[in-house]
């Protein structure tokens, strides 16, 4: 409770409304109310509540604060979560990167964080389901943008895993020990001077880079990224669920393409074994399945030498052809 007091106190001329069972607006009294509502809950109640800028679910928020707890019947098998948001513009203030910092670190010591993450990601309302289409995309552009419209599925996943790397990627000292302990880790991470780690009360918090970077449209990884991502690629999802359901409205991330956004970081790293991507107009380096999300991540099978096509009209941009894995 005391973080939301805390958001409240912060952010709370800012907040419009607040969802606990469902969206109604931000008083003083329905706060209080709320609180005690949640407070008097039994151990295997479950609850969500969120406070936000929004004014209504199908508006997206500018700040805000969610948690969604585990029940107590289901011991150390679920995982519950909080999660902060707030606008870009506040990195770009002065101290604004140390104001997010000492709230990251608030919360994970508030928790005790068993892990977890931060960083840029596409603010979409409560109810998100007809915006993934929109994350969708731009997740296909900008590999160090965060898909975390579905979070609240992930209490079974995110046990014994984590989720991958990001600008913070935080580790209790459970995952620490099981990449070989922090002297590993700071060893493997040494000759990048961008990246600084850490300690919060339950393990340690990595941080790469001074600002989070989203990675540029041509499919260029941020390389602070991908050096974290090397050293936590043991912990991270083995066999991670599909990030989004199905839209009417566009294309989302299924099974496939999740898989490939999991592993986005691992492609640099892999450079020798994986193909690079392909322009349109270049001839094949390998012979096999290739995809372009310019004709909807749609695979097809190319011939060694063969002359990449280019989808002039499609609505994407610029082609570019990525490396399916199969030959």
């Amino acid at each position: 409770m005391q973080c939301f007091e805390r958001f409240k106190k912060e952010y709370g001329h800012l907040l419009n409304g607040q969802f606990h069972k469902k969206f109604k607006k931000i008083t003083d009294q329905s706060f209080e109310k709320t609180k005690e509502q949640i407070l008097q809950s039994k151990p295997n109640e479950k609850y969500e509540w969120e406070l936000s800028s929004a004014k209504s679910v199908s508006e997206a928020a500018e700040y805000s604060l969610a948690i969604l707890n585990s029940q107590e019947v289901h011991g150390d098998s679920r995982r519950s979560f909080i999660k902060l948001t707030l606008p870009w513009e506040t990195l770009k203030q002065p101290s604004g990167v140390q104001h997010y910092h000492q709230w990251l670190f608030y919360l994970c010591n508030q928790i005790q964080a068993d892990h977890g993450y931060g960083g840029l990601s596409s603010a979409l309302p409560y109810d998100h389901y007809n915006y993934e289409p929109i994350e969708y995309q731009l997740a296909q552009q900008h590999p160090g943008l965060e898909v975390d419209s579905l979070v609240i599925n992930f209490a079974l996943e995110l046990v014994n895993s984590i989720k991958g790397a990001n600008w913070y990627t935080i580790l209790s000292t459970k995952f620490i020990d099981k990449l070989g302990g922090l002297d590993s880790i700071t060893k493997a991470l040494t000759k990048h001077t961008d990246i600084q780690i850490f300690s919060y009360d339950c393990g340690t918090i990595i941080r790469a880079g001074d600002y989070p970077e989203l990675g540029s449209q041509q499919g260029d990884n941020p390389e602070a990224y991908v050096a974290v991502n090397r050293v936590i690629k043991p912990i991270r999802i083995a066999k991670p669920d599909q990030l989004h359901t199905y839209s009417a409205y566009g294309n989302t991330f299924d099974e496939e393409s999740s898989k490939r956004w999991y592993a986005r970081f691992d492609e640099a790293e892999e450079i020798t074994r994986s193909p690079r991507r392909l322009a349109a107009g270049e001839h094949c380096s390998v012979a096999g399945f290739w995809y372009s999300p310019a004709n909807n991540n749609v695979r097809q099978r190319f011939k060694q030498g063969e002359v990449m096509p280019e989808f002039k009209e499609s609505s994407w941009g610029a082609t570019f052809w990525y490396w399916s894995g199969e030959e």
